[in-house]
Order: C-alpha cells, then structure tokens, then sequence
C-alpha cells in the first residue's frame, strides 16, 4: 500500500494505493494519520482493490482521530467491492464516502 499526498492546499488529498490488509493497515493507518492537519481532507480510495478486516479497522480509527481533532474526512471513489464490504459490514454509516473526487471535492466547497 503506497500513502501520497496529491494535493494540499486549502483541501488535503490523501491518495491510498493497493490493499489495505493485515499486512499494510497498522502503517498506512500511521501514514495517514501523519498526514492529518486542521484542514478538510479526503482520501482517495480509487486504487484501493481490496479491504479486509484490520484495514476497516484502521479506517474507521483514521475517521474517529479526524473527528476528535475537528478534521472533516471524505473517503471518495472506492471502487464497488470495497463499497459492497462498507454496506455489509455497516461502516458505510460510520465513513463520509462519495463516489468520484468530484463530489468530494464539491461536498467541501471546492
């Protein structure tokens, strides 16, 4: 899993690449988090091609640490397998997603 920052001005733009699995989530949970500041973010979930268990853990620990800091995240573009674990595990009630960057960006005013 690679963690990049694909833009940061007055919206940050985390891109994850890969799969977020028991292998990767501890550090890229610890990449992101990192990344983490006072302004909106989202996080781009267009390359994420699989999600297990510990990666919906880090996600959602990603999603409570922005809350507690007052930091909006938007996870957008996650691909219809990811987005089918979300609805089947509920975590699409606990996580901000929208399907395209567009949307995200547009949900934060930009």
């Amino acid at each position: 899993m690679t963690v990049t920052v694909e833009r940061d001005d007055n919206v940050k733009i985390i891109a994850l690449d890969g799969q977020l699995d028991v292998a990767t989530s501890d550090k890229t949970r610890e990449d992101v988090l990192a990344l983490l500041e006072s302004k909106p973010t989202v996080i781009n979930m267009s390359k994420v091609t699989y999600v297990s268990s510990s990666g919906l853990r880090s996600l959602l620990m990603i999603a409570k640490s922005a809350k507690s800091k007052g930091v909006q995240v938007i996870y957008a573009g996650t691909c219809s397998e990811v987005l089918d674990v979300f609805e089947m595990t509920g975590f699409i009630k606990m996580l901000k997603c929208v399907p395209t960057m567009a949307d995200a960006l547009k949900e934060l005013g930009e």
